[in-house]
């Protein structure tokens, strides 16, 4: 099992670790050495199955690393993360699954409005008008341009 994978699985959940063990049917304890160990960490089968099965999904999202690890995952912090509005990448990637207007914002004034909408879908210009408060002036201008040409395109 990999361990930052797992870390991401609970913090998305807002799931403490203690959560995870009571979830889990394992002490507080064994749940700890295996965050105290880090990296990839070997379990008994059980104990791999009954963490996918609490977290809802498959074993081979628990035991894999997550992608985008190392100097991509700076270069994303460096751009997106810039002014610390999340602590770390995984906190940004869960604020825009769960629809957080500064998150959203960010992501949009960073890769713009169609590669926003190609990475989270419509909501992207469908929420537009709720998140752009968050986007600086300048940028915003253009985006609000961008924005009133596509909804009068797909008006038609």
């Amino acid at each position: 099992m990999d361990v930052k994978t797992l870390e991401a699985h609970l913090k998305a959940r807002r799931w403490s670790r203690s959560e995870l063990a009571r979830r889990l049917g394992v002490s507080r304890q064994a749940v700890s050495l295996w965050f105290r160990k880090g990296g990839h960490v070997s379990l008994r089968s059980g104990h791999l199955l009954r963490i996918a099965d609490a977290l809802g999904v498959p074993v081979e999202d628990v035991a894999r690393p997550l992608p985008c690890l190392g100097e991509e995952r700076e270069r994303l912090r460096a751009t997106l993360l810039w002014d610390r509005l999340y602590p770390d990448i995984d906190d940004f990637v869960i604020a825009v699954n769960a629809g957080d207007p500064r998150a959203i914002a960010r992501l949009v004034e960073v890769y713009g409005l169609y590669a926003s909408a190609k990475m989270i879908g419509d909501r992207a210009w469908k929420d537009f008008p709720v998140y752009k408060r968050y986007i600086h002036p300048a940028r915003r201008r253009g985006l609000e341009t961008l924005e009133r040409w596509h909804r009068n395109r797909t008006a038609h």
